[in-house]
């Protein structure tokens, strides 16, 4: 009997991504896809207190699909608390346009957010992200398409790596409760590339704002000074060298 994932992410339904994740999933699990409505990212761990959230099932994805008009959290929450028939054998989140890295910005991440609810009621939780290069983060992020050969392999690796991955760390159950498994791979990944554990570098906060010719401030992300802070390999360090990573962080005191 195949495991059973819950799958959410922060990108929403319109993800180019997430069809290709969700199939190399299928390989291995029987999935559940539970994702918000409309892009959800960089909003952390946030709940709609103050929203009536609505839900919709969605019927193209080959496996059981429904939108939430609400965050990342609030998905798996209500996912996990209404909709699943059957508790899940892990809840996965990805796979992320873009990386999630590094202290304390990796807090205000969506797809880490996602898997660490389901960490929180005590499920083993996975967090994909990809590096990506600008001219395909904006492509994937605003046109909601993959227009690359390149970049459709690389996501296509990803998510099979992905999935192997999982089911690899479920057969151990070592170490992995009240932990997210946060996983990011490198710019042009493919199955050749090392992948190797690492901590969260520590990061200085920088302004993740420029001003506008209207005297407004547009989002521009930036990251500060990064070190590692126990002298381990982090994960930046390793998406620089391309190779991908994974890191156990953990959510709540063991």
């Amino acid at each position: 009997m195949k495991p059973r994932f819950l799958l959410s992410n922060d990108d929403g339904i319109t993800s180019p991504f997430l069809p290709i994740f969700s199939k190399a999933l299928s390989q291995v699990a029987d999935v559940e896809i539970v994702v918000p409505a409309s892009e959800q990212s960089w909003i952390g761990r946030a709940y709609s207190r103050h929203s009536e959230l609505a839900v919709k099932e969605i019927d193209n994805f080959g496996v059981p699909c429904r939108t939430v008009s609400g965050t990342p959290s609030d998905c798996v929450n209500i996912a996990l608390a209404h909709l699943c028939k059957t508790p899940p054998d892990a809840v996965v989140s990805g796979l992320n346009i873009g990386q999630n890295t590094a202290y304390p910005l990796l807090w205000s991440s969506g797809t880490f957010a996602a898997a660490a609810e389901g960490a929180g009621w005590g499920f083993p939780a996975f967090a994909f992200s990809m590096r990506l290069e600008k001219r395909f983060y904006e492509q994937c992020r605003l046109r909601h398409v993959i227009d690359s050969c390149e970049l459709q392999k690389n996501v296509e690796e990803a998510s099979e790596h992905a999935a192997e991955f999982v089911i690899e760390m479920l057969a151990k159950r070592d170490n992995l409760d009240g932990k997210v498994v946060n996983v990011n791979y490198p710019v042009r990944y493919s199955r050749s590339a090392a992948f190797e554990k690492s901590i969260p570098a520590n990061a200085k906060m920088a302004s993740l704002y420029v001003k506008n010719e209207r005297g407004g401030y547009d989002f521009a992300y930036a990251i500060g000074e990064t070190s590692s802070p126990t002298g381990d390999v982090t994960d930046i360090e390793c998406l620089d060298k391309g190779k991908a990573t994974y890191s156990l962080i953990p959510i709540r005191f063991a």
